[in-house]
């Protein structure tokens, strides 16, 4: 599972750039009304640069950068070609040779990073809460832990997510090392983690950088822990809100589901069901939690794997926010066109945005344990 240079993607870049058939998953290409932006146009450009025949120019980089790590292509595609990680290669590339965009390299100089001394066996690992660089994001979470008697410690720290996805390798592989020297020195036994993408960087990432998590580690996610102890009776909730309800999925869940997309979900006139869209338990585990508070789940064809980013994710959101912001107020509009009660996702960063983004007339966006708390009964 280590880390693979560009050029180990050829063949993989040299299918993308003859199909065009992930072009209606193309989010910032769609936006934009720019063929650049598609898979296709990138896959060439990368491609001819690995073969020589082109140098980055700066237009090339900007056109890496201008997207997230297009996953919704990778699971738009019948053979799932890995899109996400020969963009992560590219960037990677693009900062070995100190081109990346003044943009990206200001992101980079974002830190939370304290000293530590943890006193429980548990931490509550808040890495999207991190990125979005406030404590009082995570403080639903820290509610609903608190109900549940789960002593965790918050450690509000960088994973190396967002370096990792900018292709700054080296400084997402130093903010991992501090995540495991956390978890080794305070002789942590559990951590849970506060979204997607901050479990991604956990599972995924540090794998890719060739850093191991300690044997004996438990690594569980929040909405794990709200679900178990609304099994367990812990949380009690009515099971009878009508409430309609949509489900959104970051893109990090993508890359941790078991399967992304089958083929019938691109038929023409798909209608579900929704399990087609992907598989695994970062999406199964969510929509449990809300079936047993008793609400209507409404699908739609862009939904878990297929989830169209709503421009917080892969760092999108402050290396180019004109763009995710732009990509967040086409998602509302999705959202307001289904005609449900509230949105919930389990990212606190989508959250985040997409609420700086919608309008007062748009739909809810909720954080899952925001919406626990405001429907449980205890």
């Amino acid at each position: 599972m280590a880390l693979k240079k560009l050029a180990e993607y050829e063949a993989s870049l040299y299918g993308c750039r003859f199909c065009t058939m992930c072009k209606p998953a193309a989010e910032v290409a769609n936006l934009t009304l720019i063929e650049s932006y598609t898979t296709r146009a990138r896959g060439m450009m990368l491609w001819r640069a690995i073969n020589g025949f082109v140098k980055f120019t700066k237009r090339d980089v900007e056109i890496l950068y201008q997207s997230t790590l297009d996953s919704i292509s990778q699971a738009w595609c019948v053979n799932h070609y890995p899109v996400s990680d020969y963009i992560v290669a590219a960037r990677a590339e693009v900062f070995r040779m100190n081109l990346a965009p003044v943009s990206v390299k200001e992101v980079l100089k974002r830190e939370m990073t304290l000293p530590y001394s943890i006193e429980s066996d548990a931490i509550f690992l808040a890495g999207e809460a991190a990125e979005f660089g406030d404590e009082t994001i995570i403080k639903p979470a820290l509610g609903i832990l608190e109900k549940i008697e789960l002593h965790a410690e918050t450690v509000m720290i960088m994973c190396g997510a967002l370096a990792y996805s900018l292709g700054a390798i080296e400084q997402a592989t130093k903010q991992a090392k501090q995540v495991i020297d956390i978890i080794s020195q305070n002789k942590v036994k559990q951590v849970i983690v506060d979204g997607p993408q901050t479990l991604w960087a956990l599972r995924y990432i540090y794998p890719k950088l060739d850093i191991a998590l300690p044997e004996d580690i438990r690594i569980t996610s929040l909405t794990e822990e709200i679900l178990l102890a609304v099994q367990k009776g812990i949380i009690k909730v009515s099971g009878k809100s009508k409430k309609k309800v949509f489900f959104h999925d970051s893109r990090s869940a993508c890359l941790l589901s078991d399967k992304m997309a089958s083929d019938e979900a691109i038929q023409p006139g798909f209608k579900g069901p929704e399990e087609i869209l992907g598989a695994g338990d970062i999406y199964e585990k969510p929509r449990k939690l809300i079936d047993i508070m008793g609400m209507e789940r409404i699908s739609s064809v862009w939904s878990r794997s297929l989830s169209r980013s709503c421009g917080a994710d892969d760092g999108l959101w402050l290396t180019y926010p004109q763009i995710a912001k732009g990509l967040a107020k086409q998602r509302l509009q999705e959202f307001n066109s289904l005609n449900v009660d509230i949105i919930v996702t389990d990212s606190p960063l989508c959250q985040k945005h997409l609420s700086g983004a919608r309008n007062e007339d748009d739909v809810m966006i909720l954080w899952l344990p925001e919406l626990l708390l405001g429907e449980q009964s205890l």
